[in-house]
């Protein structure tokens, strides 16, 4: 028992010690004494005035107030050019397209994934009774465009529902000088999958 009733003595001497401030540590400013005197303000000195790096351009042109005599010239010529380019009528470009000519249709045909599904097609499509001349107009994304001369007593879409060997078509779209078709081949309709 002797060795706790040390360590109790020790323990209540060591609540006596100095007092700590923490006001100082948090930022805070430390408190004065009591009649202490403040010590006078001093103000503090300005920092130098800064060197600077910039300044004019030795060299700028000034700008001319009064147009000189070739300013004048050439201003006059833009103002003619552009009045003369304003009053000429520019003639059409001649589109290398023209509409179908009598006995003529323009045949759409898709889908034809590959070109050769579409020489495959034009071969076919020459053995349909009255298609005479083919002149192919584009081939795009499986897309044909073809301009067919046509000659035969019914309507080229009524011609080509019946007689494309080793196609089926159906007419998706028909006017006076284009007709739009879907084609499947007879072996793309045998195929699994």
């Amino acid at each position: 028992m002797a060795k706790d009733d040390k360590n109790k003595d020790k323990k209540k001497d060591k609540g006596h010690e100095e007092i700590v401030d923490l006001a100082g540590r948090i930022g805070a400013r430390p408190s004065e004494p009591e009649g202490a005197t403040p010590p006078a303000l001093v103000p503090p000195e300005p920092p130098p005035a800064p060197t600077r790096l910039d300044g004019p351009i030795p060299s700028a042109p000034r700008p001319r107030l009064v147009p000189a005599k070739e300013d004048r010239v050439q201003s006059a010529m833009i103002q003619k050019a552009l009045a003369e380019e304003t009053q000429k009528a520019e003639p059409a470009i001649p589109s290398p397209r023209a509409a179908p000519g009598p006995g003529e249709v323009d045949l759409v045909v898709t889908p034809l994934p590959t070109p050769d599904d579409w020489h495959r097609f034009e071969l076919a499509l020459r053995k349909v009774r009255g298609v005479g001349q083919l002149r192919t107009e584009y081939y795009r994304h499986g897309v044909l465009k073809v301009r067919v001369s046509y000659q035969g007593t019914d309507r080229l879409a009524a011609a080509l529902r019946t007689g494309i060997p080793g196609y089926r078509v159906r007419v998706i779209g028909e006017d006076r000088a284009t007709l739009q078709i879907l084609v499947t081949s007879d072996g793309d309709e045998r195929r699994p999958g």
